[in-house]
């Protein structure tokens, strides 16, 4: 299966502690900080997300996240700052496997272009511990089968 972005705003849950407003430059622009690595960049909101950003702030529902991100009244996660957003935000990958438990509810995932598995469930983590962190099987495609057939044996969804 192919990735599509869900919108679900996961991505940028956390990044408030990494990304901050250092000024605001104008009524749509503004300087932000990459706090570990010191990097500023200049942003702008997105021209159609302009609204959206001023009618909503993130941080009373969501007081990690970025604080350029936002929800669409039909509830999907949106940057609206896509258009010049810093070179962290268009590095990231959401997942290379997701694993849901058995209600449909993202439990997990390996991170894309690796082999390290994040999660808070401790039932998921010993079954990576157990059975697929040791493993070596050198075809990528043939490792994410196994890791797809030990989690969906366990009871877990992955999606891949």
């Amino acid at each position: 299966m192919t990735f599509s972005c869900q919108r679900c705003g996961e991505c940028c849950s956390s990044m408030g502690e990494i990304i901050s407003i250092q000024k605001q430059i104008a009524s749509q622009e503004f300087r932000i900080l990459i706090t570990p690595t010191g990097e500023e960049y200049h942003i702008e909101i997105d021209t159609d997300k302009q609204d959206l950003f001023r009618k909503q702030d993130s941080e009373k529902s969501h007081p990690m996240a970025c604080p350029f991100l936002r929800e669409t009244p039909e509830g999907m996660a949106i940057c609206t700052v896509h258009h010049s957003r810093p070179e962290v935000c268009r590095q990231y990958s959401c997942f290379r496997i997701l694993i849901l438990d058995d209600q449909g509810k993202k439990v997990g995932r390996v991170m894309d272009a690796s082999r390290y598995c994040t999660s808070m469930d401790e039932h998921l983590n010993r079954i990576w511990r157990t059975e697929i962190s040791g493993v070596t099987i050198p075809d990528e495609t043939a490792w994410e089968e196994y890791v797809d057939q030990v989690f969906s044996r366990a009871g877990f969804r992955v999606i891949r």
